[in-house]
């Protein structure tokens, strides 16, 4: 126990000023003190309460978040209700099912919906068309600034059904990332749902199997709200494909969507509006009237006459960031008609004048700090420390905690964003300094120390900061890239680094190459592999299996060339590498073409099964199982051969790994075990299966060479069914792409019989 003190005694006591005590007492952070006529005694739990406040300054955290953490304690909430992720849902992390864990790939608050301002005022109008009549999907379209995020969090907040957030992003323009990032995001309001789909993704599945699965799972769901934020940022063709197909399948009385966008999206908006699937909201449908400005004006302390919030209204055209611009200026006392004359309706160009405006009424030292951390997506103080080269940016960002433009994204205020639009302008002003590549530099060293690796590359090339970049890429990200989730950004980074630091490097020409590789892209991969080659030159102790391993998995065809390789590469890979299953996989294939149905085949196909890792490589499984079931079938064990295509099915149906041009090679090797065994009708469906993910892959892109062995299957069916025109359209598709390999292995000779002489 603690003597009671005075203030000035406690104040000493905990090392502070009797000032810093009364305020603190005043804000709610410390109890009243005890009286004895005018004099306050302060004791134990002051002491306690005290040590804790400032622990937790040191830590970083604001004084208001310093009070909403004492609050939680108090009324016995736990860290997870305060930070928005309590209630009934489910306690594990969306982010993980099994033994995969993709969290560490978004941050949490990509599915955190906006919290509400003071100043935001309820939307009546478009809020009441929304949830009014029938249930359907929506899509809000408007320019930056317009509210489609406040609206469309206002309407998650007038539904008492679960709901879940995604704040989409460039880097979201892969599909599989993006349907990852939307299964997150349900299961945040749905706890568990989709467990096998987000397996799927991780694995490496079938995306478009995934997003139809998707549907059907919908179908089973109690009603949900998912929000898609700032869909302008995706441009991948095929994404948007399946988000078209998704909103005519996805029932809307299950799972509604509402979709934010600057631009209007090729989505089939029109088609899906008449069909009453869609509601749309416009610019128009998104503007302020008079009534809605007045009270926004009111809230923001700023008293007009009625002419005068008119007039306002008219010359920003209701525009949701040309009012709070516009009253923002006002409240620092700019005259009525400066903000009247500089309003040129309809110019939406006036953000600019009235940021000038805003950032007018702060100081120098505030607008100097806001220029340095609009290059930062998401911030807290040390990271703004770091940026900004100062040791203060806890206070800075306390007094402009009350600016509408700086955005608390959990209710402590930890982590915080710019508005868009205040962020734009604030980096346009210092475009032409040498600042910003500096503060990308730092920015860059604070997420490498504390372990964001993709965001340090980022802004390391941001910054210029090649060599970091390239030596991260290279100690994090491993030669064979998980191409469902790094595989993009790995390439993308590598295409803003310069050619000669890449060239330099044998572990990032091998990550070039195999960029390559999985794009169908041989020139390049093929530079990038001998580029690799020449730098691990004569060097007997150099680990050469990531080169063996890329030429034998990638060979386009010519798997006469590749076998050696893809031995040589096997025999130094570890059992104990998560993408052993895969070389195994294409070893066992590459033997199957030049050496036929041996028992070494039936030997790798079998440390496939085996492996430990074989749960996270569907397709290698898959592939194992079916050519097991050439080797069984070439035996005469039909018994086994039946048994191995059942198992490779199962696989197939439960993955969903159709439209991976790699799993094709799994339907051509079902359909040579069912050819043997004289089930004809099931051989033509595997083929025309197969043939269907690779159809359309041009000839120079084919890595794996999965269309020939699938034309040939095609050949051999139809002409044992009796159809010879289509026998023969297949042999002549074949001919044509065989002659342009330079080793092609055992195919010709083998199925000479199919399709003819060369």
């Amino acid at each position: 126990m603690v003597a009671e003190m005075t203030i000035d005694e406690f104040a000493r006591e905990t090392n502070t000023s009797a000032r810093n005590v009364r305020a603190y007492v005043e804000r709610g952070l410390l109890p009243s003190p005890r009286l004895v006529g005018r004099t306050g005694y302060y004791g134990s739990v002051h002491v306690e309460r005290m040590t804790v406040i400032q622990r937790l300054q040191r830590e970083g955290f604001s004084l208001a978040s310093v009070r909403a953490l004492l609050d939680a304690r108090e009324r016995g909430s736990g860290l997870d209700e305060l930070m928005g992720a309590g209630g009934d849902r489910d306690a594990r992390d969306p982010a993980v099912i099994g033994s995969v864990d993709v969290s560490s790939l978004y941050p949490a608050t990509k599915f955190r919906r906006p919290l509400m301002h003071a100043d935001h005022i309820r939307r009546r109008a478009p809020l009441q068309r929304l949830l009014g009549g029938t249930r359907q999907h929506i899509l809000i379209a408007a320019p930056g600034g317009s509210g489609k995020s406040t609206l469309a969090a206002q309407l998650l907040d007038s539904r008492a059904e679960p709901a879940g957030w995604v704040s989409l992003e460039a880097a979201d323009n892969e599909p599989s990332r993006f349907w990852t990032t939307v299964l997150i995001g349900i299961r945040t309001a749905v706890g568990n749902f989709g467990d096998g789909l987000l397996a799927t993704l991780v694995g490496g599945g079938d995306v478009h199997r995934v997003v139809a699965d998707l549907a059907e799972q919908i179908a089973h769901t109690e009603p949900f709200t998912i929000v898609l934020d700032d869909l302008h940022e995706i441009a991948d063709t095929d994404i948007v494909a399946q988000l078209r197909w998704f909103l005519d399948h996805a029932d809307p009385a299950r799972c509604r969507l509402v979709i934010c966008t600057r631009t209007s999206p090729p989505l089939d908006v029109s088609r899906l509006v008449l069909g009453g699937r869609l509601s749309r909201l416009d610019t128009a449908a998104l503007s302020f009237d008079p009534t809605e400005a007045r009270e926004l004006l009111d809230r923001m302390g700023v008293g007009l006459d009625t002419a005068v919030v008119g007039d306002i209204t008219v010359r920003t055209d209701g525009w949701a960031a040309g009012l709070y611009l516009a009253a923002t200026a006002l409240r620092n006392r700019t005259p009525v008609a400066t903000v009247l004359a500089s309003l040129s309706s309809p110019n939406r160009q006036i953000q600019d004048y009235f940021a000038d405006e805003v950032l007018a009424q702060l100081t120098p030292d505030q607008v100097g700090f806001l220029e340095q951390i609009a290059i930062l997506d998401r911030f807290n103080a040390q990271l703004c420390d770091e940026v900004s080269g100062r040791d203060d940016s806890q206070t800075l960002l306390d007094q402009l905690a009350t600016n509408m433009f700086v955005l608390a994204l959990d209710d402590v205020g930890y982590w915080r964003r710019l508005h868009q639009v205040f962020a734009a302008v604030l980096r346009s002003r210092s475009v032409d300094a040498a600042g910003p590549s500096q503060c990308h530099r730092r920015a860059a060293g604070w997420y490498e120390r504390h372990h964001h690796v993709a965001d340090a590359i980022g802004h390391f090339l941001l910054g210029g900061g090649y060599q970091d970049a390239g030596r991260l890429i290279a100690d994090h990200y491993p030669h064979f890239i998980n191409v469902s989730h790094h595989g993009a950004a790995v390439g993308r980074w590598l295409a803003a680094l310069p050619d000669e630091l890449i060239a330099g490097s044998t572990d990032l020409s091998l990550a070039a190459a195999c960029v390559a590789g999985l794009n169908g892209e041989r020139l390049t991969m093929e530079h990038w592999l001998n580029t690799a080659d020449v730098l691990i030159g004569a060097d007997v102790d150099t680990d050469r299996s990531p080169l063996n391993l890329a030429r034998g998995c990638f060979h386009f065809g010519e798997v006469g060339r590749a076998l050696p390789w893809a031995r040589a590469g096997v025999a130094a890979c570890s059992p104990a590498d998560p993408w052993f299953p895969m070389h195994v996989a294409s070893l066992a294939l590459l033997c199957l073409r030049v050496d036929g149905p041996t028992a070494e085949v039936l030997g790798l196909a079998d440390q496939v099964l085996a492996s430990t890792h074989r749960d996270q490589q569907p397709i290698a499984v898959a592939g194992a199982w079916a050519l097991r079931s050439v080797v069984l079938a070439s035996n005469g064990d039909m018994p086994g051969a039946a048994h191995a295509v059942r198992q490779a099915d199962q696989i197939r149906a439960a993955s969903r790994i159709d439209r991976v041009p790699q799993a094709a090679n799994t339907w051509s090797s079902t359909a040579h075990a069912r050819r043997l065994a004289g089930e004809l009708d099931a051989g033509l469906h595997d083929a025309e299966c197969g043939y269907a993910i690779v159809a359309d892959l041009e000839p120079h892109r084919d890595a794996t060479g999965a269309v020939v062995p699938l034309l040939i299957e095609l050949v051999f069916a139809n002409r044992l069914l009796g159809r010879a025109d289509e026998a023969e359209h297949y042999a002549e598709q074949a001919r044509s792409r065989l002659s342009a390999l330079r080793s092609p292995g055992l195919l010709p000779a083998m199925l000479a019989e199919a399709i003819g002489p060369l």
